[in-house]
This record gives structure tokens, sequence and C-alpha cells, in this order.
């Protein structure tokens, strides 16, 4: 394939750069909104008004909906979504690790990405959690490497990514990088680091993807999996990653948390809306609390918070003051 990325700025690990995929070239460091196929809180199209440039799904939830997937064949999945912009989509990887076991195949659920259109399709990977014992991690990883041999050689059209695994052991992960460079991957995901988020565990964080990131060398753009909440953006560009993707925008409003740079509040603990985004400035607190669209206009929020702190993060990167 083609090199797709190219880099325009750099200070510390972090880079502006240009990531060019069929439905039109974006600019890193970018954020993906995650979207539902089901039933999407922001619909596509508004996303795409709200500056998201690129958006995230799960080809798996389409595939096994009969109707989802018939329309997905027929249609394509820009068309299906309503988003005439590039859409990455996700293998099932995570109801794997939520479920144990899913019902497709890697080649089968790859695929079917290649044959709905997706800009970058991912194989099913093994998505090994922290702190398991090293012959769990192993077993996992050499089947996880298997799969991204299988994908190497299968004729596509768009870009593919190859997800980094390896728990957390930092030579694990050193060495699935290094596995995945030397393969015709163009994205490399750093998966299953939600745990460590979620438990504030920044610094065996940044172990894993600074292991990662010695493994696939520089130039290739990194994908941190799972990284949605704001406040995680800076450190994540200053250690090298490209693409994020947030669930948390929509996870979040539905828990009635309102999210900032600087952490999450609670709307019922809060006084006021320390933000100036279209929703803040249209709403007071009282009317957002009382809106039968609360949960919808706090999504907003979440989002534009979000894709306001890349943007600031880009300036940061190109005027070098990012730590």
């Amino acid at each position: 394939m083609p090199d797709r990325f190219e880099i325009l700025h750099k200070d510390l690990a972090g880079r502006i750069g240009r990531l060019s995929t069929p439905h039109g070239t974006i600019e890193t460091p970018c954020l993906m909104p995650v979207v539902n196929p089901h039933i999407p809180l922001i619909p596509p199209h508004e996303l795409e008004k709200m500056g998201a440039d690129m958006i995230i799904t799960n080809s798996y939830i389409i595939h096994q909906d009969e109707e989802l997937k018939r329309q997905a064949l027929e249609q394509g999945l820009h068309k299906l979504l309503g988003f005439s912009r590039p859409i990455m989509t996700d293998s099932g990887a995570f109801q794997l690790s939520v479920y144990g076991d899913i019902d497709v195949s890697s080649r089968e659920i790859l695929e079917f990405q290649f044959a709905i259109k997706s800009d970058i399709s991912v194989p099913l990977d093994i998505p090994t959690p922290p702190d398991v014992p090293r012959d769990r991690a192993e077993m996992e990883l050499q089947t996880t490497e298997e799969r991204l041999l299988e994908a190497s050689s299968l004729e596509r059209s768009a870009l593919l990514a190859a997800p980094i695994q390896g728990s957390t052991y930092p030579d694990l992960r050193e060495r699935a990088g290094k596995f995945a460079a030397d393969l015709p991957f163009d994205v490399f995901p750093v998966g299953a680091v939600v745990p460590l988020m979620e438990a504030y565990r920044y610094s065996d964080l940044v172990d894993v993807v600074v292991s990662a990131k010695k493994g696939l060398g520089t130039g290739r753009p990194v994908h941190l999996f799972g990284a949605g909440h704001p406040m995680i953006f800076a450190l994540a560009a200053a250690m090298g990653c490209d693409l994020f993707d947030s669930a948390a925008y929509a996870l979040y409003a539905r828990q009635d948390r309102y999210l900032t740079v600087h952490g999450t509040g609670k709307l019922e603990e809060m006084s006021y809306l320390p933000c100036s985004c279209p929703v803040c400035e249209g709403h007071t607190l009282k009317e957002i609390m009382s809106s039968p669209e609360k949960t919808r206009l706090l999504a907003r929020h979440n989002l534009y918070v979000s894709l306001q702190e890349i943007k600031q993060v880009k300036e940061s990167i190109r005027e070098g003051s990012l730590w």
C-alpha cells in the first residue's frame, strides 16, 4: 500500500499529521466519535457539522443485525450512517472482551468491513486485559499475530489496522509493535488500555504506549483505543498517539456527567456551566437538568469540549508548548 501518513509538525513525541483515506484526508491528532449503528445519540450528519472529521463504528453490530447488514452491503457504510467523511470500523473485539466469545471469524468480519467500504478496517484481535498471567498474554498475542498475518494477505482497497496487544508486559508490547511494523498495515491501534485509563494508572499506560511505539518505530500513525476523555488527549499526543475514539461523550451523558478538560462533573452537584460551547451558551444548568433532551444536550457538550481540546493540543504541538 502507498504511504498514507505525512508528518507536518512535531513536539515531544507528538505530531500533527495528514492521514489519507478513500473518503478524504484527515489531520491528526484526530478524535473519532463512536457511533452506535442502531441508535446514535447524535446523528452522524450532525457530528460532521460539529467538527468531527472522522467517526468509528462497530462492524460486528452491523454484521449481526440482518437488516443493517443487508443495507450496509447494498448502500455502503457511509450512506447507511449518513456520514460523508472517513469511517473506521472495529471488528467486535470489544464484545469479545466483554462476553468471552463472538459468532464470527477474523477473516469473515474483515471481508465484511471491506465489502461495506470502511476506510480503516480492523482484524479481530484478542484484547488481553492488564495484569493477566504472562503465559495468557503470550498465548493471546500469538493468536492476534496469526490473525494479523492472515489479514495482511487479503486484497483490499482501503486502510488496514494492526492492533498492538501484550497486556501490561512492555517487552510483549514492543514485540507486537515490531511484528506489526514488518507487515503491510497502515494504522496501529494500541489496544486493551481502557482499564488502565479508568483506574488512572497513567504510569502503566505510558509504559504500554512507549513500548509499542518503540517496536513500531517512528512515522507510523498510532491509535489509542478507547481514549475518549479530553483530560487524556495531551498526554496521549505527547506519547506519539495520533488517533483517539470517544464513546465517553455519550456514555457519560447517559450518567448525567459533564466532561471538562480537567475532569468530570455531576450535573446535580454543579451550580454553573463552565463552558461556552453552543449547548452551554444556549441553556442554563436548570434548563438542561429539566429538559427531556437532557442526555442529547449533555452528549453534545461533552463532544464539543472534546473536539475543542484536540484543537488546543494541535495548536500546542504547532507552537512547541505541548508539555
